[in-house]
């Protein structure tokens, strides 16, 4: 105690650690984001077949055939997605069945200027993955009620837009994606180096206590 009370540079040494211990949050999030990318998998070998009906109790991330009718209702164009290295655009498409029941799509990929795809009504249902909708991020762009770009697959946003109710997860396709449209692989793309950022932070945080220690005469 006597020593904190005498230290040359007390704002440095309070305000400084405050600094360091942002800098340990800022490495454990990225670390942790590391970590959920690489436990992230996705496996097209075990393939569930389900009803629309089922959509809601399947868990995410699984394979499923979705079987039955689908009569095509609108679609968006999904901004900033890279596909092998070239911006482009997703297409979300809003599909109902015979029972009036609604289902949001991500066909795949299209580039920038590319317009010449076709999408339709699907009597066979789709083949993919079952995904949870996007959730917007406090400091994101806001999507357009009437335009046809979005920034993420919002379900609250869809559903005000189209003035439908939705299913609680979307499909992500994995075949049979439309004329004209790429299939988007959920497991390549831009995968940011999180555990570089966990580093860079981690050793921030280092240099910044071994500045505050030696100009307190600590160390």
């Amino acid at each position: 105690m006597e020593k904190l009370k005498s230290l040359p540079h007390k704002s440095l040494f309070y305000f400084g650690f405050i600094i360091v211990f942002i800098f340990l949050i800022l490495s454990y999030w990225q670390f942790n984001r590391y970590q959920n990318n690489v436990s992230l998998s996705y496996d097209e070998i075990n393939q569930e077949l389900i009803s629309i009906d089922e959509i809601n109790l399947t868990p995410i991330d699984t394979y499923i055939k979705l079987n039955g009718s689908f009569s095509l209702i609108d679609y968006y164009k999904l901004r900033s997605r890279v596909h092998n290295g070239e911006s482009g655009y997703h297409i979300v498409a809003i599909y109902r069945n015979q029972n009036n029941i609604h289902l949001t799509v991500n066909h795949g990929w299209i580039p920038l200027e590319y317009v010449s795809f076709e999408l339709g009504n699907f009597r066979y249902g789709f083949e993919g993955f079952l995904l949870n909708y996007d959730i917007k991020s406090p400091v994101g762009q806001d999507d357009s009620i009437g335009s046809e770009y979005i920034f993420r697959i919002d379900k609250d946003f869809i559903q005000n837009d189209q003035n439908i109710y939705l299913s609680a997860r979307y499909i992500h396709l994995t075949s049979n994606c439309g004329a004209g449209i790429e299939c988007a692989p959920l497991n390549t793309g831009y995968n940011p180096p999180h555990m570089s950022y966990s580093i860079q932070w981690l050793f921030f945080a280092i240099c910044l206590s071994i500045v505050i220690l030696r100009k307190n005469k600590l160390l």
